[in-house]
């Protein structure tokens, strides 16, 4: 009942943002734009999502190495590609998750192991898009200062930022463990899946320093796979926005996709672009039409692990 009423409130989510794309958007222009897309931007875009992916997928291989799992590049490459599958044919974004980290972890029978490794990839990727945003925000402060929600946003990023930081810094300490057993008063209210987490994360501690090197592969990825392959589509439609503007936001636009508050943020990260990029005069129907592409043409490129996906579903 508790999975089908989050469902529910999901689905009443994303068509509550659909509705309002649906009136906001002058959808003879969007169909406009896509003739005009040339099939070298499609091609380009690919490429730089295919390196993006590359990024994402060494530095998961990095934390599995960690927890004592050794494979192949090529097949944390083509489990990334076919999570993100999951992911597109599935009501929620926790399928694909799971499916990664089942995939990586059968082998040893490290189910534990592998879903930490998962969980630290996604982590420390929302860490290095906070710290994009933030930097890129302070850069931009005179403009981002002028728009109230941007500002807000911006210190609630920053809020997240020291939260995540305190936790990486303090992860080493006893308390984080005694937690995590139940040991203290605290603890006794953590649910039992929370309580493996925070015990498997408090086990990412050595000289490597492989956390703080996580969060740079994901700065990297979010400079190339994020911000880099959207730009191309930007360019493939002309729209005229400053670099630095749309550095501003296009991370920002991504933590707010990322909150699990609809179906797979179907809603949400349109809402996002179109309200986002208008505050820097992008018209709403070139935004839209961004946001369409991208989440079409990432959906086509993820199809490329169907084969994967059903060699190993069971």
């Amino acid at each position: 009942m508790k999975k089908i009423t989050k469902f529910v409130l999901k689905l009443a989510i994303s068509l509550a943002f659909l509705f309002w794309l649906i009136f906001k958007i002058n959808w003879q222009e969007v169909l406009a734009l896509l003739s005009k897309i040339e099939i070298k931007f499609v091609i380009l875009y690919f490429i730089v999502l295919l390196a993006g992916i590359l990024v994402s997928a060494h530095k998961w291989q990095k934390l599995a190495q960690f927890k004592g799992i050794n494979l192949p590049l090529g097949d944390f490459f083509k489990f990334y590609l076919a999570g993100t599958l999951v992911n597109n044919i599935m009501p929620s974004f926790i399928g694909g998750d799971t499916f990664r980290a089942y995939q990586i972890g059968k082998t040893e029978k490290k189910y534990s192991q592998a879903a930490s490794s998962v969980v630290m990839d996604r982590l420390t990727g929302l860490f290095g898009a906070m710290i994009l945003t933030l930097f890129f925000s302070l850069l931009n402060f005179n403009v981002i200062i002028q728009k109230h929600i941007l500002t807000m946003l911006n210190l609630g990023v920053l809020a997240g930022i020291i939260i995540v930081g305190i936790f990486f810094l303090t992860r080493k300490m006893w308390f984080w463990e005694k937690i995590a057993l139940h040991r203290t008063k605290v603890g006794k209210y953590i649910p039992e899946k929370a309580s493996k987490f925070i015990l498997e994360i408090t086990h990412y501690h050595d000289n490597s320093g492989v956390l703080w090197r996580a969060v740079i592969g994901s700065v990297i990825f979010s400079l190339i796979g994020l911000a880099g392959a959207n730009f191309v589509l930007f360019l493939a439609l002309g729209a005229k926005i400053g670099l630095l503007d749309y550095l501003s936001v296009i991370f920002l636009i991504s933590i707010v996709s990322s909150a699990p508050i609809s179906i797979n943020n179907i809603g949400v990260k349109e809402w996002a672009y179109v309200t986002f990029f208008g505050f820097f005069g992008v018209s709403s129907a070139l935004v839209i039409t961004v946001a369409i592409l991208s989440r079409f043409l990432q959906m086509l490129l993820s199809f490329l692990a169907l084969p994967v996906y059903l060699r190993n579903k069971q």
